[in-house]
């Protein structure tokens, strides 16, 4: 996996931490913050019998904005691959705090273990996702080391 300095981590933190993650789940819709726990989610993970959730997206690469078409286009495609796997998924959507970043549709999966995590996002040029385990806070875990 490509290494990204961490001078680029540092600067990519703040914005990450300044998204909402939001996920439609069954009965409710929940934003997720990074740092903050999502008791909704962990309520999902149970009715799955997961201990782990992964917020993920094929959108922007690399945090470069593409058109809207490029970004349908590999969300699609992640959703094939993941429609393959035996995890439960729901749909979600990044959110800017500052409305300064084009909203991003996601996908909230449950059951993926960290590496399968981060070889599906490195996969998409991801930088990293947004990662849940049940009762901890919501946290990023870099895809690019």
């Amino acid at each position: 996996m490509p290494k990204l300095p961490r001078a680029n981590r540092s600067a990519w933190d703040a914005p990450y931490r300044a998204t909402r993650y939001r996920v439609y789940l069954p009965t409710t819709t929940e934003d997720i913050r990074i740092g903050h726990p999502a008791p909704a989610v962990d309520a999902w993970m149970d009715e799955h019998a997961s201990g782990t959730a992964t917020v993920i997206t094929a959108c922007n690469p690399h945090s470069r904005q593409h058109s809207r078409a490029a970004n349908r286009r590999a969300q699609c495609a992640l959703l094939h691959l993941l429609h393959a796997m035996p995890h439960p998924m729901l749909p979600g959507r990044n959110l800017a705090d500052a409305g300064d970043w084009p909203p991003e549709h996601s996908l909230i999966v449950a059951g993926l273990s960290r590496g399968e995590a981060r070889r599906l996002a490195a996969r998409f040029r991801q930088n990293a996702v947004v990662w849940l385990s049940r009762g901890s806070r919501a946290r990023l875990l870099w895809v690019r080391r």
